[in-house]
C-alpha cells in the first residue's frame, strides 16, 4: 500500500492456487507489522489443522500463532479495540460473513490482511473470495509452479475421489497445475473408477451364481 493518511483502514487480499506461497506471504506481512510494534491479531478456520492445531503454517514450514474461528462473523466479536492489524488465513472456508467482517474492520481503521484460494477444485470462483476481492484496496495474485510441466500454475488440482467443495488436504491430495494441464473433471473420473472397482467383484459373484 502507498502511504495512508489519517486513521484509515483497508483490506489487502492475497490469492492464488495451493502451493503458491499465500500463507508465507501473509506471515511475512504480519511479522513485519509485529516488528513495527503494531498490535496484531491473527485468525484461521478451525477446520484447517493440517500442520498445526492453532498456528498458521506455510508449506515451507513458517509458522505464526493464530486463533481458531468457525465463521468469518466471529472475528468482529474477537478483535480487540486496540488491535491495529488483523490477519486471516484460508478465508474461503469462513463463509459469507467474512466479507462484512473485513469491511467493518477496515471502517474501524484497521489494516486487514486476508489470504485464500480464489478458485475451487473445478476452477470456479471460490465464494466468498470474489466478493472480498471486490471490496479490497489491494490484491496480490500469486502463482505456483505446475507439477506436470513447470509452467506458471493458477489452478489447484484435486487428486482424490471427492466432489465435496471443501476437502482439506495438502501434498498427495492436491497439486498445482497450469491452465493447459488442469483437469477439472479428474475428481469425478476418480469417483467413477472407484465405483467400477467396487461393483466388479459383485458382478463376478452374480455371474458365478447364475452359471
Amino acid at each position: 500500500m502507498d502511504i495512508v493518511k489519517g486513521n484509515m483502514g483497508w483490506i489487502e487480499v492475497i490469492v492464488g492456487p495451493m502451493f503458491s506461497g499465500k500463507s508465507e506471504e501473509l506471515i511475512r506481512r504480519l511479522r513485519r507489522a509485529e516488528y513495527g510494534k503494531q498490535r496484531v491479531q491473527i485468525f484461521k478456520p478451525v477446520i484447517d489443522q493440517r500442520y498445526a492445531k492453532s498456528g498458521i503454517v506455510s508449506h515451507s514450514g513458517l509458522e505464526i500463532p493464530s486463533e481458531l474461528i468457525g465463521a468469518g462473523s466471529e472475528i468482529l466479536e474477537r478483535v480487540a479495540a486496540r488491535t491495529e492489524v488483523v490477519g486471516i488465513d484460508e478465508a474461503q472456508f469462513l463463509g459469507e460473513g467474512i466479507v462484512d467482517a473485513c469491511s467493518r474492520l477496515a471502517e474501524l481503521g484497521k489494516r486487514v490482511i486476508v489470504a485464500g484460494l480464489d478458485t475451487d477444485f473445478m476452477g470456479r470462483p471460490f465464494e466468498p473470495m470474489p466478493r472480498l476481492l471486490a471490496v479490497s484496496e489491494e490484491i496480490t495474485k500469486l502463482l505456483a509452479i505446475c507439477m506436470r510441466c513447470g509452467n506458471p500454475a493458477v489452478h489447484t488440482q484435486r487428486l482424490v475421489a471427492s466432489e465435496e467443495l471443501i476437502v482439506v488436504g495438502a501434498t498427495g491430495m492436491y497439486e498445482a497445475r497450469c491452465r493447459r494441464c488442469f483437469e477439472p473433471q479428474l475428481a469425478h473420473q476418480k469417483i467413477e473408477e472407484e465405483n467400477k472397482q467396487a461393483t466388479a467383484p459383485n458382478l463376478l459373484r452374480a455371474r458365478a451364481g447364475s452359471s
